[in-house]
Protein backbone atom coordinates (compact mmCIF):
# COMPACT_ATOMS: atom_id res chain seq x y z
CA UNK A 1 0.00 0.00 0.00
CA UNK A 2 1.44 3.96 -1.34
CA UNK A 3 2.63 5.51 1.78
CA UNK A 4 0.69 9.60 2.19
CA UNK A 5 3.64 11.11 0.61
CA UNK A 6 3.38 8.89 -2.62
CA UNK A 7 -0.33 10.45 -3.60
CA UNK A 8 0.12 12.44 -6.56
CA UNK A 9 -3.18 14.16 -8.08
CA UNK A 10 -3.90 14.77 -11.38
CA UNK A 11 -3.62 18.82 -12.74
CA UNK A 12 -6.32 18.02 -14.78
CA UNK A 13 -9.94 17.57 -13.27
CA UNK A 14 -11.88 14.47 -14.39
CA UNK A 15 -14.56 16.88 -15.94
CA UNK A 16 -12.23 18.60 -17.83
CA UNK A 17 -11.46 15.23 -19.41
CA UNK A 18 -14.99 14.33 -20.08
CA UNK A 19 -16.53 17.99 -21.53
CA UNK A 20 -18.24 18.16 -18.23
CA UNK A 21 -20.36 15.01 -18.51
CA UNK A 22 -20.41 12.08 -16.35
CA UNK A 23 -22.48 9.87 -18.07
CA UNK A 24 -21.13 7.75 -20.93
CA UNK A 25 -23.52 7.24 -23.82
CA UNK A 26 -23.14 3.31 -23.92
CA UNK A 27 -23.37 0.96 -21.09
CA UNK A 28 -19.73 -0.09 -20.24
CA UNK A 29 -18.31 -2.37 -17.36
CA UNK A 30 -14.56 -2.62 -16.50
CA UNK A 31 -15.52 -6.28 -17.82
CA UNK A 32 -16.09 -4.61 -21.71
CA UNK A 33 -13.25 -5.57 -24.39
CA UNK A 34 -12.54 -2.42 -26.27
CA UNK A 35 -11.35 -3.19 -29.73
CA UNK A 36 -9.56 -0.53 -31.94
CA UNK A 37 -10.76 0.44 -35.56
CA UNK A 38 -7.98 2.49 -36.34
CA UNK A 39 -4.37 2.85 -34.93
CA UNK A 40 -3.25 6.32 -33.35
CA UNK A 41 -1.51 7.29 -36.59
CA UNK A 42 -4.32 7.08 -38.97
CA UNK A 43 -6.93 8.79 -36.43
CA UNK A 44 -8.35 11.96 -37.85
CA UNK A 45 -6.52 15.15 -37.11
CA UNK A 46 -9.43 16.06 -34.65
CA UNK A 47 -8.56 13.70 -32.75
CA UNK A 48 -6.79 14.48 -29.27
CA UNK A 49 -4.13 13.34 -26.90
CA UNK A 50 -6.51 11.34 -25.00
CA UNK A 51 -7.93 9.11 -27.79
CA UNK A 52 -4.34 8.51 -29.33
CA UNK A 53 -3.58 7.24 -25.80
CA UNK A 54 -6.83 5.05 -26.02
CA UNK A 55 -5.93 3.93 -29.78
CA UNK A 56 -2.86 2.94 -28.76
CA UNK A 57 -3.63 0.42 -26.31
CA UNK A 58 -6.64 -0.53 -28.20
CA UNK A 59 -4.28 -2.44 -31.08
CA UNK A 60 -5.80 -5.38 -29.82
CA UNK A 61 -8.61 -6.33 -27.27
CA UNK A 62 -8.08 -4.68 -23.90
CA UNK A 63 -10.63 -4.41 -21.21
CA UNK A 64 -11.72 -1.26 -19.69
CA UNK A 65 -10.21 -2.14 -16.21
CA UNK A 66 -6.94 -2.95 -18.19
CA UNK A 67 -7.01 0.13 -19.88
CA UNK A 68 -8.21 2.55 -16.68
CA UNK A 69 -4.89 1.04 -14.96
CA UNK A 70 -2.43 1.68 -18.40
CA UNK A 71 -3.82 5.04 -18.87
CA UNK A 72 -4.44 5.80 -14.76
CA UNK A 73 -7.81 6.97 -15.11
CA UNK A 74 -10.55 6.35 -13.16
CA UNK A 75 -12.95 3.26 -15.23
CA UNK A 76 -15.65 6.19 -14.94
CA UNK A 77 -13.99 8.84 -17.37
CA UNK A 78 -12.76 6.19 -19.74
CA UNK A 79 -16.41 5.01 -20.01
CA UNK A 80 -17.21 8.66 -21.01
CA UNK A 81 -14.17 9.11 -23.56
CA UNK A 82 -14.45 5.17 -24.94
CA UNK A 83 -18.57 6.27 -25.61
CA UNK A 84 -17.35 9.07 -27.82
CA UNK A 85 -14.92 7.27 -29.48
CA UNK A 86 -17.54 4.50 -30.15
CA UNK A 87 -20.10 7.32 -31.45
CA UNK A 88 -17.15 8.29 -33.55
CA UNK A 89 -16.19 4.93 -35.14
CA UNK A 90 -13.03 4.71 -33.82
CA UNK A 91 -13.50 1.96 -31.64
CA UNK A 92 -15.86 -0.83 -31.08
CA UNK A 93 -16.95 -3.11 -28.17
CA UNK A 94 -17.02 -7.24 -27.73
CA UNK A 95 -19.92 -8.50 -25.47
CA UNK A 96 -19.02 -9.50 -22.53
CA UNK A 97 -18.38 -13.23 -23.37
CA UNK A 98 -20.68 -14.64 -20.10
CA UNK A 99 -23.21 -12.26 -21.05
CA UNK A 100 -23.34 -13.57 -24.53
CA UNK A 101 -23.21 -17.34 -23.35
CA UNK A 102 -25.16 -17.37 -20.10
CA UNK A 103 -27.01 -20.53 -18.80
CA UNK A 104 -29.88 -21.60 -20.32
CA UNK A 105 -33.70 -21.07 -18.56
CA UNK A 106 -33.80 -25.12 -18.24
CA UNK A 107 -30.05 -25.14 -16.60
CA UNK A 108 -31.11 -22.06 -14.15
CA UNK A 109 -35.02 -23.97 -13.42
CA UNK A 110 -32.92 -27.09 -12.30
CA UNK A 111 -30.73 -25.45 -10.19
CA UNK A 112 -33.44 -23.44 -8.98
CA UNK A 113 -35.42 -26.69 -8.20
CA UNK A 114 -32.24 -29.33 -6.61
CA UNK A 115 -31.93 -25.77 -4.18
CA UNK A 116 -35.44 -26.02 -3.09
CA UNK A 117 -35.00 -29.77 -2.35
CA UNK A 118 -31.93 -29.05 -0.24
Amino acid sequence: MPADDDYVDHPIRSYVRTGGRARPTHRLTPATLLIGHTSPSAAPASVGRQEREVLSQCLGVISMAEMAVHLGQPVSVLAVIASDMIDAGLIGIRPDSDAATGPSRETLQKVLHALNHL
